[in-house]
This record gives C-alpha cells, sequence and structure tokens, in this order.
C-alpha cells in the first residue's frame, strides 16, 4: 500500500465509508500505539508526535461523524497514529529515494540492551577573552562573565546572552563557544544577532561590535539570524568562504570532515566569496563549495527549512548517501560509526525526531533497509 492508499484509507476512516475490515485496521494500529505496553520513550516519543500533528490534523479534517466511541474519542488520534507511522511526520517514515518501503521483522534489527549512547543536548564551553573556561551545561542561569562592558548570562531556556552595560567602544575581545559531538546551544550576540550551533561546531565572535563590521568564525554548522544594521555589514568566515550579509537568515554548513560546505539562504540576500570568485544568494538557494575547486555552484532548492531541521529537533535528508547521513547521527550520538562488508550506494530522504533513543533510531533505519546494531558503544552499519 503506497502513501496515496493510506491518505485514502484514512478518508475513507474519517467519513465513515471505510469498511470493517478497513476500520479494525486503522484501529488496531491506533491501539498498538496507545496501549500501556509502550516503554517510556516511546511513549514519550509518540506524545511528541501526536502533539505536532494535532492541530494540523484538525485544521484539515472536517468534523468526525461520531458513529462509535472510539472515533468520539480519538478521531484525530487515529489519523496521527497512522500519519506518524507510515508518513514522514516523524515516527517510522524514512524512503529510499531508489527502491521500496518494508519493514523489516524484528529478528533483523539489533540493539545492545545496555549501551550509553544518548540524544544529544544543549552543552557548550566558553572560552572568555582571558582563556578561563566555562561550562554552560554545568554552569547555572544568571551572569556568567563581564567583559569590558558586556555582561554575558545564560537565560532561562539555557541560551547564552551577551548585552552591553558599559563603554564598549574599546579594543574588541573576542569569546569562542564551542559544542561536543552530541551537543548543541544557542546564543544571541551583544548587537542582536541569534545563532544556533549543531553539534560539534564552534563559533569564535566579539563581546561587541565597535567598528565598522561586525565578523565571527565558525567551523561545524550553525543557523543565522543577522540582526539588521546597515552601517555594518555582518560576516562569517569559514575555512573555505567568507559570507557577506545586511540583515538575514541563512545556514552554514561546514565541518571538515563533509566533501562539500553549504550555505543556504533562507530570507534575505548574502554574498558568499571563495579567492577571487564571489556569487549572490537568493532565498531559497544553496551554495556549495569544494575544499579543492575555486568554484561557487549555486542551485535551487525544493525545501530550504529541511536545511534546518536539525535547529527545530529533527534529523531530514533529502537524497543523502548513507554516509552523510551516518555522520550527522555520529556527531548527534556523539558515537562512531563503522561499516561491515560492501554497502549499497543508494539515496535517503526521510525525517527523524533527535530525541529519540538508540535503539529506535536503528528502527527506524531499519525501515529504509539500513542494517545497523549497537557494538561496544559504536553504531555498526552492514550489508545485514
Amino acid at each position: 500500500m503506497d502513501t496515496e492508499q493510506f491518505r485514502a484509507l484514512l478518508a475513507r476512516y474519517n467519513n465513515n465509508t471505510a469498511t470493517d475490515q478497513e476500520r479494525a485496521w486503522v484501529e488496531q494500529w491506533y491501539e498498538k500505539l496507545h496501549g500501556a505496553d509502550l516503554i517510556p520513550e516511546e511513549t514519550n516519543l509518540k506524545n511528541q508526535l501526536y502533539s505536532r500533528v494535532k492541530e494540523q490534523i484538525s485544521i484539515d479534517q472536517p468534523a468526525p461523524v461520531q458513529v462509535s466511541k472510539f472515533r468520539k474519542l480519538y478521531p484525530w488520534i487515529a489519523a496521527a497514529a497512522i500519519l506518524c507511522v507510515l508518513f514522514n511526520i516523524g515516527l517510522l517514515y524514512f524512503n529510499k529515494a531508489t527502491g521500496s518501503n518494508t519493514p523489516q521483522s524484528a529478528e533483523m534489527v539489533h540493539a545492545a540492551a545496555n549501551h550509553t549512547i544518548a540524544p544529544g543536548s544543549n552543552k557548550a564551553i566558553l572560552t572568555l577573552a582571558d582563556g578561563s573556561k566555562i561550562s554552560l551545561s554545568d554552569a547555572g542561569k544568571g551572569k556568567l562573565a563581564d567583559q569590558a562592558g558586556v555582561v554575558v548570562t545564560k537565560a532561562a531556556n539555557g541560551g547564552l546572552i551577551y548585552k552591553i552595560t558599559g563603554d564598549s567602544h574599546t579594543a574588541a575581545k573576542y569569546n569562542t563557544i564551542s559544542t561536543p559531538r552530541g551537543g548543541q546551544y544557542q546564543l544571541l550576540l551583544a548587537d542582536g544577532t541569534k545563532i544556533w550551533l549543531n553539534a560539534n561546531s564552534s563559533l569564535t565572535f566579539p563581546t561587541a561590535f565597535p567598528g565598522d563590521s561586525r565578523r565571527v568564525s565558525l567551523q561545524g554548522e550553525a543557523y543565522f539570524e543577522v540582526a539588521k544594521d546597515k552601517s555594518k555589514a555582518f560576516f562569517v568566515k569559514t575555512g573555505q568562504t567568507e559570507i557577506r550579509v545586511l540583515g538575514t537568515h541563512f545556514n552554514i554548513m561546514a565541518y571538515e570532515d563533509e566533501n562539500y560546505q553549504h550555505t543556504t539562504l533562507l530570507e534575505g540576500s548574502v554574498e558568499i566569496s571563495k579567492g577571487i570568485e564571489k556569487s549572490l544568494l537568493k532565498p531559497g538557494q544553496q551554495a556549495r563549495t569544494a575544499a579543492s575547486s575555486s568554484l561557487i555552484r549555486i542551485r535551487d532548492i525544493e525545501n530550504p527549512e529541511g536545511v534546518i531541521a536539525w535547529k527545530n529537533g529533527y534529523f531530514q535528508f533529502e537524497k543523502s548517501d548513507l554516509h552523510s547521513l551516518m555522520r550527522q547521527i555520529s556527531r548527534w550520538y556523539a558515537t562512531d560509526v563503522l561499516y561491515q562488508g560492501e554497502i549499497p550506494r543508494k539515496e535517503y530522504s526521510g525525517k527523524i525526531p533527535r530525541t529519540v533513543n538508540v535503539k529506535t533510531l536503528i528502527e527506524m533505519l531499519s525501515y529504509s533497509g539500513i542494517h545497523c546494531r549497537v557494538e561496544n558503544n559504536k553504531i555498526i552499519v552492514s550489508e545485514r
């Protein structure tokens, strides 16, 4: 049964035209997710998925016909259950771009019963201008430092805030925030720019911007919402490029272990430079550069929001090769990925919550034909 057939089945269920067998099938799926035998992690995931789709379902679906106790109490939940399990809203929908989706049997899913691999969380190290270091995951809320008229505060939501409180027109003092594998962090610069830092990344930036420009340096991946200031252009320096903006939203993925750096524009405009080459990006476009070439390749992308799914709590893959996919997983779960045997060259598309434990992650990957298991706190990918 393909996606359109599932949608048709849901429509028949909600307008009371499904057969008894079809109704039983839908309700069995719901009971499977709604039952008390789910482990706590699966229950938490189910609740997250339900809350995300509830609003969409309530908007898209007409008022249900109340013909049974089940439909009266849970019409949108039943639809959400099917969508969660069978489509890309989150649970076990993970398409191969080349091939069909056939779930594997439970015997083909292997995971260690007791392991220490866990999804990432908000954690980072802040290095101040004097070289002192602060563990942001251990630090309490409130004031962390005062540097040349700029106060650094850890907010109630765990984010980092830089605020000018005195005379900041002295020589710039630079800080660096670094996330480990399995970490992410958010900060607000003194000019009002918001930055989300992905796992295994670092950002070096001044505590204030007294000069005629705003300059930061990035290694890894970050999403920027740059505060508008026409008098001070904002520059992001990476190992390959320099990006110039006045006020815009964009994402830079510049990991050293990736073949390419990707700069994706969601709003506004940016100019990307590599050596003597320069290109201007428009919203919905992505620039790709390689260390071995001076070229800047620009392409339109269908779903720019998918590029920043990591910021919103998801892995989202769009025709990704297996190694690229697993590198993202390796960074977020802070674990090494090893390969055994000849791994087929295929492309994968799908969406997975970044909150799931490694056992659930492996089960999700198995639906795409990716065979994984955990050994010695490493993820092993094999032919079978």
